[in-house]
């Protein structure tokens, strides 16, 4: 099953193993060919239409001796997660698909019938990962149960009790096949090195206590069970925490070669991977294979992609400029979820192949994935110092520096042979960011390096503005100078110019750069202020956050001296930001006007007629916040410079 928030079209990879037929909502939406299950290693994408709620999708396969199944997902795991949820009323809440026993064909469940809430025994068929236990199984220790053969001398359980009464002792029982610590609420509760009975009191307030057991080996069996009696009735225990898809109350993490030396709420912290023996381990349930995985499904809160990471950069500054802690707080969390999670996303892709989280920055493999969401983590660590932040700070520079795709010539390049304007922003500004924070000179270099390489194969001299992308197959630019395109290269080279010392050898060649691209924008500016979806076209729409860009380029320009006629400059920017305040943004907040995540073309019909805007998208966002950061700033600057004369 997959849920969709409104009808959209999805792309979907397909490799076939078998000859097999896929049904989407009771339709046939394809069967393989023979070609397809010869040539099986070569993934076909199919677009597929779903509807707004669940869509359930039913493969059919036939075993045949060369192979037996298919091999489904998205097209584009970074960008487009399929986060498929299991079907059936009993299975409901959980993720992943089910696969039933083999049978013959004719028997399969009806395509028409299948539903999210249909009962799992009416199709006749049995289905895997089994929900319950063999009998056999039921009668072992949770542990021996849990975890079979595997290695290991010790494990967790934890669970929670809910006291909805006054304080009072509550009593505890239960049995061990080995020795056995509990934790209540971080205090050591009870303790024995000897298997047997569990017997012990606490005096419990109202509300929710954490109870955390740790259980060793013993020499008959592994495990323990526990109860708690409140006024001497059995009380049952609730989740720990909100895993979806099972009424099971305890949750188990294991086996480990020696107990965790960390206080009890560092283990119970779903955020942490724990490893033993090489191998990294997480919650299960007591169900056969069953385990806890935590998904996103946020449409933004705790994503990582690059036009989220300049909108928490706008977030961030103006969260300062207008003295407002939730702004700021809102940044961090935004931020730190992502952070926080990074190590489990990890485990996660090496566990499953296809991690349930944090897509892009576990997937690095361009500049687009780390470098713009990278620029801010630096900006966060200089605000906050918060040091959970270094690890990826380092994980994104030794991925620019020294594993990002480049041409022969050193210039930033992408995997289909092309160049694009906007990689100047998502690689030189952490390069520059990452210099200020480490004295890295390579860094430093490396950014302006990049702008002089970038200039030779983008540059439109007869306009003074870039070309969105240069094909490395054709040898040639595109000669469409893209609005967004160009507000990338000239935000970003006002943040290396603020970095770069005036010694270095390349500044004048930056400076002069940064000036020439600001005449040729100048002479491009809409007569409302806002510049155009293709900067020469004036028939082309007016867009956002490109005009937001220019504006932030030019003020920091009057602020830092950068512009040798500044007047006609600043009449530029004030200009601009009452455009955005005029056209772009209206009287609840809402921004509009911003063009969508762009692919290229050599025609300029495609940026003018194809490539629409959106309402509050968060490719402008931020950069509009920035924007009128930067306006305030110039202000403040003019109105000390018009004091001091």
């Amino acid at each position: 099953m997959l849920w969709c928030d409104d009808d959209c079209e999805v792309d979907v990879s397909l490799a076939f193993k078998s000859p097999t037929f896929l049904f989407v909502n009771g339709k046939l939406q394809c069967r393989s060919q023979i070609e397809e299950e010869r040539f099986r290693n070569v993934p076909g994408i199919l677009k597929i239409s779903l509807a707004r709620g669940w869509n359930s999708f039913l493969v059919k396969s036939m075993k045949t001796p060369a192979g037996f199944g298919c091999i489904i997902g998205s097209k584009s795991s970074k960008w487009y997660p399929l986060h498929f949820m299991s079907p059936f009323r009993e299975r409901y809440g959980q993720g992943g698909w089910v696969y039933s026993e083999p049978a013959d064909f004719d028997k399969c469940p009806d395509e028409e019938s299948m539903d999210i809430q249909m009962a799992e025994d009416a199709t006749g068929l049995k289905w895997y990962p089994e929900l319950e236990w063999e009998e056999n199984e039921t009668k072992k220790p949770v542990f021996s149960r849990i975890f079979g053969h595997e290695e290991g001398v010790a494990a967790y359980g934890w669970t929670r009790l809910f006291i909805s009464g006054r304080s009072g002792s509550v009593s505890f029982a239960g049995k061990t096949s080995g020795p056995v610590k509990i934790w209540i609420d971080n205090q050591k509760a009870f303790c024995t090195e000897n298997a047997g009975n569990i017997k012990f009191s606490k005096n419990l307030s109202h509300g929710a206590h954490d109870i955390l057991v740790e259980s060793y080996k013993g020499s008959k069996g592994w495990g323990f069970t526990l109860a708690a009696l409140v006024n001497g009735k059995l009380k049952d225990f609730e989740k720990p925490c909100d895993v979806k898809g099972t009424r099971d109350n305890w949750l188990y993490l294991g086996p480990f070669d020696s107990p965790l030396l960390v206080p009890p709420d560092e283990i119970t912290d779903m955020y942490r991977v724990f490893g033993s023996s090489g191998k990294s381990v997480y919650w299960c349930l007591d169900k056969p294979g069953f385990r806890v995985r935590p998904y996103l499904e946020n449409r933004l809160y705790g994503k990582w992609h690059y036009h989220l990471g300049v909108t928490l950069y706008g977030l961030i500054r103006v969260s300062g400029l207008l003295n407002r802690e939730d702004i700021k707080n809102y940044t961090l969390n935004h931020t730190d979820e992502c952070v926080k999670m990074f190590d489990y996303s990890r485990f996660d892709r090496e566990e499953y192949g296809y991690q349930s989280l944090n897509h892009q920055v576990v997937e690095i493999d361009s500049l687009d994935d780390c470098g713009s969401f990278g620029a801010t983590l630096i900006e966060l660590y200089r605000n906050t110092g918060k040091e959970i932040y270094l690890p990826l700070i380092e994980k994104i520079a030794d991925y620019i520096s020294n594993r990002q795709m480049r041409k022969e010539d050193g210039a930033f390049c992408r995997g289909d042979k092309t160049i694009w304007a906007d990689d100047l922003y998502m690689g030189t500004q952490f390069l520059a960011k990452y210099y200020s924070l480490t004295r890295k000179e390579s860094c430093i270099d490396d950014a302006a390096r990049q702008f002089m390489l970038y200039k030779d194969y983008l540059y439109m001299p007869e306009y003074g503005v870039m070309s969105h992308v240069y094909d490395l197959k054709y040898e040639t630019p595109t000669y469409v100078p893209w609005g967004r395109g160009n507000g990338w290269v000239l935000f970003s080279l006002s943040e290396v110019l603020e970095s770069v010392p005036k010694e270095h050898k390349d500044y004048d060649k930056l400076l002069g750069f940064y000036k020439e691209l600001c005449e040729g924008c100048l002479k491009l500016q809409g007569e409302n202020g806002l510049w155009h979806q293709v900067l020469t076209d004036p028939e082309s729409y007016e867009e956002t956050s490109c005009t937001a860009m220019f504006t932030y380029a030019f003020a920091r320009g009057i602020r830092y001296g950068w512009l040798d006629d500044p007047e006609r400059y600043i009449d530029s920017v004030y200009k601009a930001w009452e455009g955005l305040m005029r056209i772009s943004i209206d009287f609840n907040g809402n921004v509009h006007g911003v063009c969508r995540g762009s692919n290229f073309s050599y025609s300029s019909h495609y940026y003018k007629n194809d490539l629409l805007w959106l309402t509050n998208d968060t490719h402008g966002i931020g950069i509009v916040l920035l924007a009128g950061y930067e306006t305030v700033k110039m202000a403040e600057f003019l109105s000390e410079q018009s004091g001091a004369d």
